[in-house]
C-alpha cells in the first residue's frame, strides 16, 4: 500500500482562501475607495438642489412684478403730468417703479435687495423724463437697458416688429453653497431680468 502524502500547506491554503476570511477586507477596500465619491455627490446634489430652488423663487418673484408692469404699465403718465392734484391720483412713472419693486419683494420669501426697475433706459425719478418716456425703442437683449437706443417711433425694428416702450426688471440674491468646499458651485449672485412691452 502505497502512503498518501498530505502537502503541509493544503489546509492552510484552504483556510486562507475563504471567503469569509478574505471579503471583509476586500468589502472595506472598495468601501473606502467609492465612499468618497458617493458623499461628494450627495453633498454636490444637495447644494445644487438649493441653487436651483433659489434660483426659481427669484424667477417667480421677477414674474410677479412684470405681470404687475404689464397690467398697470399702461395706464402710467409722466411725472410731469400733476397727478397728485387728480382726483383720484393717476400713476406716474416714478409710481408704477415704486410699485414694481415693491411686488417683486413681496412675492418671494428671499431677502432680495430692492430690484432695479428701467421705465425705458431710466432707473430712477432723476431720469424720468417726458422725452424718454416719449421715446420708442427696439429693445436687445444683449445690450443693458439703460444702453437701449431710441429709434423714430413708426419705423420697424430689424425684426420686423413695431418699437415701442418698455420695462426692465432687474433682481439678484446672494447665493453661497451650504458645503464651502463644493468647488462646483462657487458663491456668488444669482441674477433674473424679465422685459415687458408696455406700449
Amino acid at each position: 500500500m502505497i502512503p498518501r502524502i498530505r502537502p503541509a500547506m493544503a489546509g492552510g491554503w484552504s483556510r486562507a482562501l475563504r471567503p469569509g476570511r478574505t471579503g471583509k477586507g476586500i468589502a472595506a477596500l472598495e468601501f473606502a475607495l467609492v465612499a468618497p465619491i458617493f458623499l461628494w455627490l450627495m453633498v454636490f446634489t444637495i447644494d445644487f438642489t438649493f441653487y436651483l430652488f433659489t434660483a426659481l423663487l427669484l424667477s417667480n418673484s421677477v414674474a410677479a412684478g412684470a405681470q404687475y408692469a404689464l397690467i398697470n404699465g399702461q395706464l402710467t403718465l409722466p411725472n410731469s403730468a400733476g397727478c397728485t392734484a387728480l382726483t383720484p391720483p393717476c400713476l406716474t412713472v416714478s409710481g408704477l417703479r415704486a410699485n414694481i419693486q415693491t411686488v417683486v419683494q413681496n412675492a418671494t420669501s428671499l431677502t432680495l435687495a430692492v430690484p432695479t426697475v428701467y421705465i425705458n433706459t431710466s432707473s430712477s425719478t432723476a431720469g424720468d423724463t417726458d422725452s424718454i418716456y416719449y421715446s420708442c425703442y427696439c429693445p436687445s437683449t444683449g445690450i443693458s437697458p439703460a444702453s437701449q437706443t431710441a429709434v423714430a417711433c413708426g419705423t420697424p425694428c430689424a425684426d420686423t416688429t413695431q418699437p415701442g416702450s418698455y420695462i426692465a426688471i432687474q433682481a439678484s440674491v446672494p447665493y453661497t453653497p451650504l458645503f464651502s468646499g463644493d468647488k462646483w458651485l462657487t458663491g456668488g449672485t444669482i441674477s433674473k431680468t424679465a422685459w415687458v412691452r408696455i406700449q
